[in-house]
């Protein structure tokens, strides 16, 4: 199989050609980096991705915070970190950076608030 990938490592967005069967990759061209090659290994046997998205939040000055992964986890866990962050309301106060599921999905990554929120008056 042969495909075409916009790298998103660094500025240069390289759009990469890699020709591969299964997890075998055969062929790379167009990678201006090693840094580029090592994506499209990875975009092939195993991609990974940051989830970001929010949470509701009661009796708070907002009504959502806003949570992502402290790494980067299975791309094929998304919709099921979606999901989870879909069913959970959150009571304020909330900090930056306080863990609001630890080891997602057994993935060694913890969900955290990217926002402040505070408890209404």
């Amino acid at each position: 199989m042969k495909k075409e990938f916009v790298c998103i490592v660094c500025p240069n967005s390289c759009r990469i050609t890699a020709e591969y069967d299964g997890w075998e990759i055969k062929h790379i061209e167009g990678a201006q980096c090693k840094k580029g090659e090592e994506f499209i290994r990875n975009e092939i046997k195993n991609p990974l991705r940051i989830f970001t998205g929010s949470v509701k939040c009661k009796n708070g000055n907002y009504q959502l915070v806003s949570v992502k992964t402290n790494k980067p986890i299975p791309k094929k866990y998304m919709k099921q970190v979606a999901q989870k962050t879909h069913e959970l309301v959150l009571e304020a106060p909330v900090e930056i950076g306080q863990v609001i599921i630890s080891d997602i999905l057994g993935q060694h990554a913890d969900l955290v608030a990217t926002r402040k929120v505070k408890e209404k008056n």
